[in-house]
């Protein structure tokens, strides 16, 4: 059989996750928090991308919103499947809504270039509200639970402790000798489950400063600088800003 990972499984192993924590911490709520490497076909921000692929991945209907640059179509419903019941693809979703496709094609490769609205089809799709707006197959599950629900930004390391947690996991995991698949598999297991949670709780707070410095203006060097500086902190402080402006003026 097909033993990929896929939408099914990782919903049912949140919807397991969500029954432990409900009956290990009853009347509280819980904080998922997802990169975006997490395998969800269905996450309709996302969906632009599958379908680009080549993928027949069908959304749910919508209705064309009013920021669409086509006045003519504000407001008009819009189906995600043709006369047949199969998915449309990218190029007829985007002329339904007025858009012209001549010469566009349908993904960036590797990624879309930094800033720039109309590269591919698919981040022309991926920025319309309609589709947005749309929270996916898991989010929906969380929130349906009662539970909140958090996509970390992609490609930023040090904004994502999901990654950090992965990298003190495998500095364990290459510390062990394997001589079977079995033993790997079970020094896998083990390394995940010796990171302490203080350990992790370091790994948001490092997270957090980042994004302290990243709000206050800081990137590159400075930023890092900042970070280390500030470290027993809870946030970059101003004073720390202005040692870095003494430095670089």
């Amino acid at each position: 059989g097909n033993h990929r990972w896929d939408t099914q499984q990782l919903l049912v192993q949140v919807d397991t996750t969500m029954d432990i924590f409900d009956a290990t911490h009853p009347n509280c709520q819980a904080l998922f928090i997802f990169d975006q490497s997490s395998f969800c076909l269905h996450c309709f921000p996302l969906l632009p991308l599958f379908m680009a692929s080549g993928l027949r991945c069908v959304g749910r209907d919508t209705i064309i919103p009013c920021t669409n640059p086509m006045i003519s179509m504000h407001g008009k419903p819009q189906k995600m499947t043709n006369e047949n019941g199969e998915a449309k693809g990218l190029q007829a979703v985007l002329e339904e809504c007025g858009f012209d496709m001549k010469g566009m094609h349908a993904k960036c490769t590797p990624i879309c270039p930094f800033e720039n609205d109309r590269c591919c089809m698919a981040h022309l799709l991926s920025r319309q509200d309609d589709f947005v707006n749309q929270i996916s197959m898991l989010e929906a599950a969380i929130i349906n639970r009662g539970h909140l629900c958090l996509f970390l930004p992609k490609f930023h390391y040090e904004l994502n402790p999901i990654e950090m947690y992965w990298g003190y996991a495998k500095y364990r995991y290459h510390k062990v000798f394997k001589a079977t698949f079995a033993e790997a598999k079970q020094t896998t297991i083990q390394s995940l489950d010796a990171c302490p949670v203080e350990t992790i709780q370091r790994f948001i707070n490092w997270s957090w400063h980042f994004m302290s410095a990243y709000h206050l203006g800081l990137t590159g060097k400075a930023a890092e600088w900042a970070v280390r500086k500030q470290k027993s902190h809870c946030s970059v402080a101003q004073h720390a800003m202005l040692a870095i402006d003494s430095i670089l003026n």
